[in-house]
């Protein structure tokens, strides 16, 4: 038969305890031990009643009952019916507990801890339930009068114990706030002093990631900025930080699948970031307590639409998101990816803090610059008291950046106001030089138009003579077939001057309208110079001129507009006859070429003569402009012809150049055209 126990010894026990023991996380367990072996029970449970919940504290088994089972107590103050008979009965002695209707994870809980029967009793603080003690034993029994008493006694002074339990958690929770808010109020005044004693933003950064990662102890801190896709200035500082208007979305929305709905394509960069140097001692950390890392070292930059943190914390905010264990979040979204710089297993935890403005802390739509982030290398939960310390940071960081933008701004439109004073400084010489330039064009437009109205005028009344006179000759009576046939012809070739000139005005009028179209058929190229060198050497038989043809292969043909390339090469060879030297030979180069896939060629029409002044050679296509002279020395022309081709050249999607190059004889130059076409534009675009 088992002895009986004695309450006064168990009571003497736990008092002895009282008095010796001043650790208060040991304290309830040495109880547990004293009860359960006074009990001779296997196992013995006490638990603090904490927001109407009993809570299992202390917790000891008997060597033989624990070598059995390693389960935990059974969670007997979860069930209902238990509860109930507690309340009822003070102690409470269960002899089997099979009987007892308890559901099913209190019934598991305690066939897996062996417990079939219990002495129970709650405790008491001033008039309040505060705990709870449970004696267990692993087989049907039924407890003394003796037992009972002793548990009675015993609960008094397990509620004093409980009470010194409670107190010394709350003198260490006060102490931990009272620290908390210590190292809060630091690290708020040294970011604060930074902000207003520092223009450098990257300083005021750092200043915040250090401060911040030190006071959570966090192990790896970063502060990420937003930067628009066409943003091309390379300097983060300067950038337009992530400001735009967002649709708004709360904690229930569900996960991102279409990252591009909610946030336009911005680009998130890694501007600072703070690891502390595990390496030292505490002490020596004080004086070295980590590293800030220039963020040009490193290469960490992506787009928000491939980071699920990054795209939750946008949707959440202004709150920041807390991720208490990285690999559970992984395991409950298998199908998201998040940024390389939260992949590293030494990333455990995580916490995304957007940085706003202060004004924009009650919007629905806040406006986000970037986000600040704290990383832990073992999974933790973020508490209320940080999560509203880092708020109130990633505010002053909001605000701090937003201050240094309008700074540069502010600079620059000093910079602007500056270089404005410096260009009106400058205005009476620009403008000197200005006034010089116009009395240099006027004096050259003046002359152009002189040269114009002469060589109209020549144009003009030189066919219209001829035909007076011609007219008037074949008035005369008496004149033979062989007399009236050789004026006719003069009137027809003058009448066939004058509609050569009002047909060019007429064409000019159209290319310039764009008015003309097109007629593709395909021309034989060296065929059809041939025909205009022939036509080229009767017409200038008188200068002793000749035209030789250089082609790199018979049967060259291209797709084009025959009668405007035609036109283009008889204007490019009478100009040719006009100002070449008499005797010499004019010189067609064909060469096949590609530019960029398309197959073209180049015709290069080479003259000998004298020289076109530098200044004439930009303008020698412009319309009625002729080289200097050319009305005094008698050479039959208006201006249009080049003026004609160019035109054309761009009706046929060609170009064309000119270039002077003076030779070895002074008095002559090597003038070149060139003109390069397409050898095919059956669908020119």
């Amino acid at each position: 038969m088992q002895p009986s126990v004695d309450p006064a010894q168990v009571g003497q026990q736990i008092t002895q305890i009282l008095v010796n023991n001043l650790e208060s996380d040991t304290l309830l367990s040495e109880i547990a031990g004293v009860l359960t072996q006074a009990f001779a029970a296997g196992g013995t449970s006490i638990a603090i009643r904490e927001e109407r919940k009993f809570a299992i504290r202390a917790v000891a088994w008997h060597p033989q009952h624990r070598s059995e089972t390693h389960a935990n107590p059974p969670p007997l103050w979860d069930c209902p019916a238990f509860r109930r008979q507690l309340a009822r009965t003070r102690p409470l002695a269960i002899a089997d507990l099979n009987p007892i209707k308890m559901n099913a994870k209190v019934a598991a809980s305690c066939r897996e801890a062996n417990v079939r029967s219990v002495l129970a009793i709650e405790t008491r603080s001033q008039g309040e339930i505060s705990g709870a003690i449970a004696v267990m034993k692993s087989q049907p029994y039924e407890w003394t009068d003796d037992e009972i008493a002793a548990l009675q006694a015993g609960a008094d002074l397990v509620a004093i114990a409980i009470a010194q339990v409670r107190q010394a958690t709350s003198i260490r929770i006060l102490e931990k706030q009272t620290g908390t808010f210590t190292h809060q109020q630091a690290l708020l005044a040294r970011l604060t002093k930074a902000i207003l004693n520092s223009l450098d933003l990257t300083e005021v950064l750092q200043e915040a990631i250090e401060g911040i990662t030190q006071t959570l102890q966090a192990s790896h801190g970063l502060v990420l900025l937003f930067k628009y896709p066409d943003d091309r200035r390379g300097d983060w500082q300067l950038s337009r930080w992530g400001i735009w208007d967002r649709p708004h979305l709360d904690e229930t929305s569900p996960p991102v699948e279409n990252p591009e709905a909610i946030a336009p394509q911005i680009q998130v960069t890694v501007v600072a970031q703070w690891r502390p140097n595990k390496t030292l001692t505490e002490d020596q950390r004080a004086n070295a307590p980590g590293k800030i890392e220039n963020p040009n070292q490193f290469d960490q930059a992506f787009k928000m639409s491939d980071c699920a943190w990054c795209q939750q914390a946008y949707r959440w905010a202004p709150q920041p998101l807390a991720i208490g264990n990285r690999r559970k979040w992984l395991d409950a979204h298998p199908k998201t990816e998040i940024a390389p710089i939260f992949q590293s297993e030494a990333t455990a935890a995580a916490l995304l803090v957007p940085l706003t403005r202060s004004n924009d802390r009650a919007s629905h739509s806040p406006k986000i610059l970037g986000f600040l982030v704290l990383q832990h290398d073992r999974p933790r939960e973020w508490e209320a008291e940080e999560l509203k310390l880092v708020e109130l940071v990633g505010t002053q960081l909001g605000n701090a950046l937003l201050q240094t933008r309008i700074l540069h701004q502010v600079h620059s439109l000093v910079g602007d106001r500056t270089a404005q004073l410096q260009r009106s400084m400058d205005v009476q010489a620009k403008l000197y030089e200005q006034s010089r330039r116009q009395v240099h064009q006027l004096r050259s437009l003046h002359q152009q138009t002189s040269e114009f109205l002469a060589a109209v005028s020549h144009e003009l009344n030189t066919p219209l003579t001829s035909m007076g006179v011609a007219i008037e000759m074949l008035r005369q009576v008496g004149l033979t077939p062989e007399r009236q046939a050789t004026y006719l012809n003069i009137l027809e070739q003058e009448w066939r001057r004058e509609k050569k000139l009002v047909e060019n005005l007429l064409m000019l009028q159209r290319l310039e309208a764009k008015e003309t179209a097109l007629q593709m058929q395909a021309v034989d190229l060296p065929a059809l110079l041939r025909e205009l060198g022939e036509a080229f050497e009767q017409k200038w038989a008188h200068k002793k001129l000749k035209l030789a043809i250089d082609l790199p292969r018979s049967g060259l043909k291209l797709k084009s507009d025959a009668e405007s390339l035609k036109n283009i090469l008889e204007e490019l060879l009478t100009n040719a006859g006009k100002y070449s030297h008499p005797g010499t030979t004019a010189i067609f180069q064909v060469i096949e070429c590609v530019e960029g896939d398309i197959p073209q060629v180049e015709i290069a029409l080479i003259n000998f003569g004298s020289e076109i002044p530098p200044e004439d050679l930009p303008h020698i296509f412009d319309p009625f402009r002729r080289r200097q002279g050319a009305t005094q020395e008698a050479i039959p022309g208006t201006g249009l012809g080049l003026a004609l081709v160019r035109g054309l050249v761009q009706l046929l999607y060609g170009e064309i150049g000119v270039s002077c190059q003076m030779l070895d004889d002074k008095n002559t130059s090597e003038i070149r055209f060139t003109l390069t076409l397409p050898q095919n534009i059956e669908n020119p675009s």
